[in-house]
């Protein structure tokens, strides 16, 4: 495997960014990623010097290290926000989609921060943009042989970073850059530096893969940064969405005793004991189920089981008390406007499952779901966080999670616990008359 020096350094800078490159980010094979990095370790010495390897190695560890910074930029303790206002500074006007037609909406089975690995050696991190689907049943008449529909630039620009054959031989690694977006798993037939006018065909999505990846950055403080290409006043239009978020389930937990390490998916479960919520003492951490059903499917609706849920846009908690109607706490967990810095095995907790791509759901038996599942942790900002029960009277308290959607949509769960630090007390005295010293959380 050679690298260019202009192709590792835009590796290597998308890495500091908090940007995996499409090997890393797309399933590729694991034996590749440690391949890559070997290559990175030598090379970035020579291209970007110390200063920018170590800037690679901290995001390596990103995953397992407490980030409490907040982002570029953003709302002061909420991570994935943006300011209040931020301007968006498009080179033109023009809105749509990049699928034909365009000006139609198109289904996305993949959301802005979705999870992604870890692969079986560890690692994995947020979705940094949308999976727009496309028929590959039905490619477009004039499809060149291994392609399906024609992708059109959303934005004017010169075309950049663009990744094609012969050099690339492997359609899905294949991308191109016009103005603030990427185009991802999309053979180009634009050349770099070439200005493209919006609406102008600029590739080919692969026969296949059946999506194509969308991703927008913008500035801020200096830096580019990945933000949810569906956001409000985008370029992304018509987007409409009527369902409403659904939390599911809220359940309460210890602290574990152990980092968290899932080797092949998010599902893996950490040492952390489960609480009766009636029960509730020392320092507690609520996980919480929530997806977000889209109301638009397109073609997908003759595919019910490849209906997939989206992450939410905005989480927020709040612990009121029963008895006084007093808020103990109140905090919002998140928003997905940009890339946190959250670290991903903070940001999602056991239980989180990965959707299927439509090739997994094809290979897949009949019958079988393809829509993964969302588990967050809504205490949880920047670091994991817990409730510290020890802090308020025992009594009765309501836990209420909501989320929100793009478009507004709320929907919000709420649970009854019962505070009980007696019970720990009790456990103390206990173990102290054993000899047993203090109880393990």
């Amino acid at each position: 495997m050679s690298w260019r020096p202009a192709q590792l350094r835009a590796v290597v800078v998308s890495l500091h960014r908090g940007n995996p490159p499409d090997f890393m980010d797309h399933r590729a094979p694991r034996r590749l990623q440690s391949f890559a990095v070997q290559t990175l370790s030598a090379r970035a010495l020579q291209l970007l010097g110390v200063i920018n390897l170590l800037a690679l190695l901290a995001f390596g560890a990103g995953c397992g290290s407490r980030a409490e910074r907040g982002e570029v930029g953003g709302t002061a303790g909420v991570p994935g926000a943006l300011p209040s206002n931020f301007p968006f500074n498009y080179r033109d006007a023009s809105r749509g989609w990049p699928l034909w037609p365009l000006h139609r909406q198109h289904p996305i089975r993949a959301s802005f921060l979705d999870p992604r690995g870890p692969y079986r050696a560890g690692g994995g991190g947020y979705h940094f943009g949308i999976d727009i689907s496309v028929d590959d049943n039905r490619p477009e008449p004039q499809a060149p042989r291994g392609f399906s529909h024609e992708v059109y630039a959303v934005e004017g620009g010169e075309a950049s970073d663009v990744l094609g054959a012969p050099r690339h031989h492997v359609c899905s690694a294949r991308r191109v850059s016009v103005g603030h977006f990427d185009y991802w798993h999309v053979s180009p037939i634009v050349t770099p530096g070439q200005h493209v006018e919006a609406g102008a065909v600029i590739g080919w999505t692969c026969l296949g893969e059946w999506h194509m990846h969308l991703a927008e950055w913008a500035s801020l403080g200096g830096q580019r940064i990945w933000v949810n290409p569906l956001h409000a006043g985008g370029k992304i239009a018509p987007y409409t969405d009527t369902a409403a978020p659904v939390v599911r389930r809220l359940r309460f937990f210890s602290p574990a005793t152990g980092a968290w390490r899932p080797q092949s998916d998010l599902a893996a479960p950490d040492n952390s004991t489960p609480f009766i919520p009636t029960r509730l003492h020392g320092l507690v951490e609520l996980r919480a189920e929530i997806g977000d059903p889209q109301s638009y499917w397109g073609f997908i609706t003759r595919h019910p089981r490849w209906k997939t849920l989206f992450h939410p846009y905005r989480v927020a908690v709040v612990i009121r008390s029963q008895e006084t109607r007093a808020v103990v706490l109140r905090r919002v967990s998140f928003e997905s406007a940009q890339l946190p810095r959250t670290p991903y095995l903070v940001h999602y907790a056991p239980g989180t499952v990965e959707n299927k791509t439509i090739p997994e759901c094809l290979a897949a038996p009949s019958g079988t779901s393809c829509s993964g599942m969302y588990w967050f942790r809504p205490f949880s900002r920047f670091r994991q966080e817990f409730w510290d029960t020890r802090k308020v009277p025992n009594g009765v308290y309501d836990v209420t999670v909501s989320a929100w959607d793009l478009r507004g949509n709320r929907g919000s769960s709420t649970t009854t616990v019962v505070v009980s630090n007696a019970v720990l007390a009790s456990q103390t005295e206990e173990q102290a008359r054993d000899g047993g010293g203090a109880p393990q959380r």
